[in-house]
């Protein structure tokens, strides 16, 4: 006859693999996140590969950026603006400093380089090499990213150009 405690003890070790299964699953998905905007800093952003996009951005992505509230709507607005970016920064990358998950947001604090070789902002180029530190939190819904906060540190990026005074 089986004992009381022996049932128990089995329901409790069942319970233990269930929620080890539910939290290495959740790793797993932590960890597929944070590739995936890794991905997107190397490829999009240090390299320039715009076809990328396609395969990490949902086509209806939105990119808050937080400093005036503006908002960029869809992938292929998004790739016009990296693309012109890209032009007034041929050099521009991107290096993750911290990066954190959590449910279905990661968060970044990245250091930007680059030197300015075309116009930016309506200003022309002023050949200087700036360096800023910047944070991003992305948002990813079934693999893709469908929604990002930029806040860019555009006060040192400005002051780097020479566009604003010291």
């Amino acid at each position: 006859m089986v004992k009381r405690s022996h049932i128990l003890v089995g329901m409790l070790f069942v319970a233990s693999l269930i929620i080890t299964a539910c939290e290495s699953t959740q790793e797993t998905t932590l960890e597929r996140n944070k590739a995936l905007v890794r991905r997107i800093n190397d490829e999009v952003w240090n390299k320039g590969n715009l076809e990328m996009m396609d395969e990490l951005y949902s086509a209806d992505v939105i990119r808050h950026f937080l400093p005036d509230g503006s908002k960029l709507i869809g992938r292929d607005e998004l790739r016009d603006r990296i693309r012109n970016h890209r032009k007034a920064f041929p050099d521009w990358t991107e290096e993750i400093v911290l990066i954190v998950a959590e449910g279905e947001f990661v968060a970044i604090h990245f250091k930007s380089t680059g030197t300015n070789e075309g116009s930016f902002l309506g200003n022309p180029p002023t050949g200087k090499q700036i360096q800023t530190n910047d944070m991003s939190i992305y948002r990813i819904v079934d693999g893709k990213i469908v929604e990002q906060w930029l806040l860019p540190n555009l006060l040192s990026l400005n002051r780097q150009l020479g566009l604003i005074s010291q």
